[in-house]
């Protein structure tokens, strides 16, 4: 019994003091304010357009991946309405030639679309460098305002309600010599 009394009082210290240092943290006064990534990126006016050109270059790799995909489905299909006419080794040829089309499809999706793809490195390229110069900006505003962290709405960081007295996308298109458009 008297170890339980002991337990229970040891656990209702650490509680005490970890409310106090919670009170203590809150009374300091943590500033939190928050902002939309995308809201600036689509105020700037080359964000746009290296978006349109991404989206021009996808399409090309995507028109060149199709062609890989119809011809490998041509070569099944035609597989499927010949394959009583010809003989074990014919049939056996034709296999081969689909799965070497196969292979060549996907190695061509994977170099273009892929982890380590052209079309990734084509985004990291044009676009990491606004990033970039959004991010300086944010810490700029942050400095400013005092804050203690700045939270990206536009991430996947689960901020389900926002007040919007606590939104410093303004301060960052401002920091930023942006033209504000109205948002959605």
């Amino acid at each position: 019994m008297h170890k339980s009394n002991a337990s229970i009082l040891s656990i209702l210290i650490i509680f005490i003091f970890a409310a106090a240092n919670q009170t203590f943290a809150q009374g300091r006064g943590q500033k939190i304010g928050h902002f939309d990534s995308e809201f600036v990126l689509n105020q700037m006016p080359e964000y746009k357009q290296k978006q349109s050109e991404l989206e021009g270059l996808a399409k090309a790799y995507d028109k060149e991946v199709r062609s890989l995909y119809d011809e490998l489905e041509k070569l099944r299909s035609d597989l499927r309405v010949n394959e009583v006419l010809l003989t074990p080794a014919m049939k056996q040829e034709r296999e081969q030639e689909i799965l070497a089309k196969e292979q060549e499809a996907l190695k061509k999706n994977t170099e273009y679309f892929g982890y380590e793809g052209l079309y990734y490195k084509k985004v990291d390229e044009l676009v990491l460098p606004l990033r970039t110069k959004v991010s300086q900006a944010v810490e700029v505003v942050a400095r400013k305002y005092g804050l203690d962290y700045l939270f990206d709405k536009a991430a996947d960081v689960g901020i389900v309600y926002s007040n919007p007295v606590h939104d410093y996308t303004e301060f960052v298109i401002e920091e930023l010599e942006l033209k504000k458009e109205q948002r959605n």
